[in-house]
């Protein structure tokens, strides 16, 4: 039986449950990354300046962006513990109160839109850098109310199980932003180049047709208006406030790591700005594994099936640790033909090359953090995934990185920021292993059933 069409659990959550509710995330996924890849292919031919600069703004705007992502990740959560309990009607009214949230949300993201010529120095960015960075940032945070109300309309639908849904909605947003991203960039005919403006131009207009889509199969689910809850409102707050702490300090931290590349060289940033976008290809894929484990969690924890919260967790685990570990191999034997397709000047192509090696050395790691990290969410353990979370960023991967990147150090360039960066994820990994196995994320969830029963029995 499918979790994703029923709502129903099956018997046993094995390595094919997981798959059947991962694969469309995955799809999802990498077709976000061929978005983003097309993106960096299109603005490389700019110039090395141009990969730097959207880099920076890339940072920036999720920066502005994580703590929304985050605290409508209780929607998640709340949605999958209800489908779970059998509480349809309860998940449905989800629907309203997660675009409730968007859009207050989206009030106080769109008033920064002013910071990137401010910032952009701050970060390291060289004056052309700041100056191309900061048209892009301004259009893609104009156009942050269209990203959190499909997040919160995405939490939604994979709450419920339904994973199929956003995939095609985010299939047709990322073609369409495929399609026209060279004509607003380079220009064609009547239309005039906008140069790194187009990007984010491009990226606007294939999100509000991805959102259409979502809004348009969820009419027939969520029948009629609901206010305003404060019940509603406040459990996806408790849910998703640590969440969105953790992603905002994690944001900034990475703003930090990105700021570290920039004065390092921008050869380096833009090296960093490439690989990512490769490794990204396993990344994405591996994170859709914990989404979906994480959403079986919830579903199972809703059930009261703590079983299969842990069966969730170990199929995720095998599934997200043999995908990233097949890609770790691709890393290794063919760097140059990964790198090959983005035309890249000699010095940014042998920084490059290093940091395939060090990706593919924290591979396993990685999917083993995602896969429990995600499962801890999907169990409402929040606040204990911001904690380390935050303390792996901030106390982990930036000082090892600064030590092992700048010249105060061991000098090693990116390559030693990268190395921070496999230390906190092993970190995370160990830790979040640690706190399933011994039992604390169950105990935190009955905590908060026994919590929410009594303020509703109040």
């Amino acid at each position: 039986m499918s979790a994703h069409r029923s709502g129903v659990l099956p018997e046993r959550i094995g390595v094919a449950a997981v798959f059947g509710l991962a694969w469309p995330i995955m799809v999802s996924m990498l077709s976000r990354t061929a978005m983003t890849t097309a993106d960096t292919l299109y603005v490389g031919r700019l110039g090395t300046a141009h990969l730097a600069a959207i880099g920076l703004a890339g940072v920036a705007a999720w920066a502005g962006i994580a703590f929304g992502m985050g605290l409508l990740g209780g929607v998640n959560v709340t949605v999958s513990h209800r489908t779970g309990a059998g509480e349809h009607e309860r998940a449905n009214r989800v629907w309203w109160q997660g675009l409730y949230w968007a859009g207050l949300i989206s009030v106080i993201v769109v008033s920064l839109f002013w910071v990137g010529p401010w910032l952009f120095p701050l970060m390291g960015g060289s004056a052309e850098a700041t100056e191309l960075g900061s048209a892009w940032f301004r259009i893609r945070i104009l156009g942050s109310p269209l990203t959190f109300a499909t997040f919160a309309l995405t939490a939604w639908f994979q709450g419920r199980g339904d994973t199929r849904t956003p995939m095609v909605a985010t299939l047709v947003a990322n073609l369409l932003n495929i399609a026209i991203d060279p004509l607003l960039i380079f220009g064609f005919g009547p239309v005039q180049a906008l140069g790194i403006a187009g990007a984010a131009y491009a990226t606007n207009i294939a999100l509000a047709v991805g959102l259409s889509f979502l809004l348009w199969k969820s009419r027939r689910v969520v029948a009629g208006f609901s206010a305003p809850r404060t019940d509603d409102l406040s459990e996806i707050f408790r849910l998703g406030s640590p969440l969105a702490v953790w992603y905002t300090l994690d944001v900034l931290a990475f703003g930090l790591f990105v700021a570290l590349l920039a004065r390092v060289g921008e050869a380096e940033l833009a090296a960093h700005v490439v690989v990512l976008r490769i490794i990204s290809v396993s990344f994405l894929p591996g994170h859709a594994v914990g989404e979906a484990g994480g959403v079986l969690v919830g579903q199972s924890l809703g059930a009261k099936r703590p079983g299969s919260a842990r069966e969730a967790w170990v199929s995720a685990t095998k599934l997200g640790v043999g995908v990233m570990a097949s890609f770790a191999l691709i890393f290794l034997v063919v760097p140059d033909g990964l790198l090959w397709p983005f035309a890249l000047e000699e010095e940014v192509s042998r920084v490059a090359r290093k940091l395939l090696i060090v990706a593919a050395v924290f591979q396993v790691f990685d999917a083993l953090a995602m896969v429990s990290l995600n499962a801890l969410k999907g169990a409402g353990d929040t606040r204990f995934t911001m904690l380390v979370g935050v303390f792996s960023s901030w106390l982990v991967k930036l000082p090892l990185g600064i030590w092992l990147a700048l010249p105060v150090g061991m000098g090693l360039g990116a390559v030693g920021a990268w190395l921070g960066l496999t230390a906190d994820i092993l970190f995370l990994a160990v830790v979040a292993s640690w706190r399933i196995l011994s039992g604390g994320w169950l105990r935190a969830d009955k905590k908060a059933k026994e919590a929410e029963a009594r303020k509703r029995a109040a």
